[in-house]
This record gives structure tokens, C-alpha cells and sequence, in this order.
């Protein structure tokens, strides 16, 4: 079964590595131990070992209370953001920030598993398969920031996300079959959370609305509705409302001709003992 440790960044990260080092750095500005400064923000000194190496990523409390502790005035929630920020592609950026203000989201993926649901394994052999010959560092980049923006799923007011996969996205063993084995007992964990809505669009259900390819509507705080439509080597955020609401419709009849979420996630459970 996979787990919560399977969604967190390895060591070798550049990016992971010197914001370690810039929490060792206001650590020892502060004359605090490991030990002591872990005692301060009531974690293990290990997880303070594990970070300023570069080895775990550290999630949200723990920066903003290491930036607390150490009074750095907000400088490493300040250089986290950047070092996240620049590892998205620009284009991508503003779905990005669409994502994180979004009370819900309805997807339909057609090819992969929604990034907000990939393992970091699946990320990254994902990541591998670009056109554009990313090195090990750019990918492992990547890689961070797709994890850091699944945050949103765990924080205190987390937005609905209802997503229908087409079959197929369960059936394509992405990084090798024992990566998306750890990939499919993953979906079945997600699948547990009242927030997290998922559906499977079966083989049988023939020509479909969402043929054309992968789409999200995000449904945003101030009432308003953006499309976001995937597209080889890029993607084109919709704001129209006649548009948005075609869009609607066709993820309408997607959830209408998928399985039903429990038969959904038994389908993907069975599958499991299958890879």
C-alpha cells in the first residue's frame, strides 16, 4: 500500500538542498543545536536532519514555524516560494495559482493520473517522458513543485476534487509495473478522503464527450467558473462563459457515463493485485 512517505521528494535536489542549507544557516545564527531547535518547533531532530540536507521536503507549518522560531522575518517562506515558483514552466504558472484559489475542481484525464494524485515515482517517470530533454536537476525541480502544489489537498479548508480517468490511465504502467502498482493503491487511499471524489470512465462506455482530451473546471470563490484544456506542450486557461459552460456539460455526461465512484475505486483495487 502506498503511503503519505511515497508523495515526498528524495535527496539530491538542488533546490531541497540549499533551502536546507539556509535553515542550517538561521539555525546556527540563532545558536541552536539540532536537537534544540527541533525541541522549539516540537519535531523530531531527525526531520531537522533529514531537511537540512535536503532529503525531505518541508511542508507549510514547519516553515512558517521555523521562520517563527528563528525570526527570520518570513525569509524562508519567502525563499520557498521562489525556489517552487521557478519550477513551474511559465505557461503553467497561472493554472497554478487558478488551482490553489479554487473551492473545487472537476477533471477529466484522459492519458495520466491528475497530478494532485501522482506519487512521486509516477511524477517523475512522467517527467522523464518530455520532449524537452530535461536534465536531472530541472526534472527532480519538477518534481518538488508538483508535490508541493498536492498541499492544498491537506490544508485546513481543502477544495472538492472530483476526477474521472479514463480506464486506460489504469491500465499504462508508467515508471514499470511496481511503480504503478504503489500508484494505484494510492488512488484507492486518496479515494478515502470526503474530499476526493473519483470516478473511472470504462472501455465499454465507447465514444464519449471527453474525446478530444484531458479538461478541468475550476469553480473559484468569488462564483466565478475557468476551463483549463491540456494540450501538447502547453494548455489554454477558458474564461468564456458560453465556452466554460460547454465545458460543463461535457464533464457532466463524463460523470454520467463513468462507473460510480465505489465501483470505481473497487475497479482500481482489483486492479492492484493484477500489475
Amino acid at each position: 500500500m502506498a503511503s503519505k512517505k511515497s508523495l515526498t521528494p528524495v535527496a539530491g535536489t538542488a533546490a531541497l538542498a540549499y533551502w536546507g542549507g539556509e535553515l542550517r544557516y538561521y539555525r546556527e545564527q540563532a545558536g541552536l543545536t539540532q536537537d534544540q531547535f527541533a525541541r522549539t518547533i516540537y519535531v523530531s531532530s531527525s526531520l531537522i536532519a533529514m531537511i537540512e540536507t535536503g532529503k525531505r521536503t518541508p511542508k507549510p507549518s514547519f516553515i512558517k514555524d521555523s521562520d517563527q522560531a528563528l525570526r527570520t522575518g518570513g525569509a524562508l517562506a519567502r525563499l520557498w516560494k521562489r525556489l517552487i515558483e521557478s519550477s513551474y514552466l511559465e505557461w503553467f504558472r497561472p493554472v497554478v495559482e487558478i488551482e490553489a484559489d479554487a473551492d473545487s475542481m472537476l477533471k477529466y484525464e484522459a492519458q495520466a493520473v491528475p497530478g494532485l494524485l501522482q506519487t512521486e515515482d509516477y511524477a517523475r517517470a512522467l517527467l522523464r517522458t518530455g520532449p524537452a530533454r530535461a536534465s536531472e536537476e530541472q526534472i527532480e525541480r519538477h518534481v518538488v513543485a508538483r508535490m508541493n502544489r498536492q498541499q492544498i489537498l491537506t490544508r485546513d479548508k481543502p477544495p472538492l476534487l472530483w476526477a474521472v480517468m479514463d480506464e486506460n490511465v489504469l491500465h499504462r504502467p508508467v515508471g514499470g509495473v511496481e511503480i504503478m502498482r504503489d500508484q494505484l493503491a494510492w488512488l484507492v487511499e486518496a479515494a478515502k478522503s470526503p474530499g476526493i471524489i473519483l470516478q473511472v470512465l470504462p472501455f465499454a462506455a465507447g465514444a464519449h464527450a471527453g474525446i478530444n482530451g484531458s479538461v478541468t473546471l475550476y469553480s473559484l470563490p468569488d462564483q466565478s467558473d475557468v476551463v483549463y484544456a491540456a494540450g501538447f506542450g502547453g494548455g489554454q486557461i477558458i474564461g468564456c462563459p458560453e465556452e466554460v459552460d460547454e465545458c460543463r456539460l461535457a464533464l457532466d455526461l463524463l460523470r454520467a457515463c463513468a462507473l460510480p465512484p465505489e465501483d470505481s475505486v473497487r475497479m482500481i483495487a482489483g486492479l492492484i493485485g493484477e500489475t
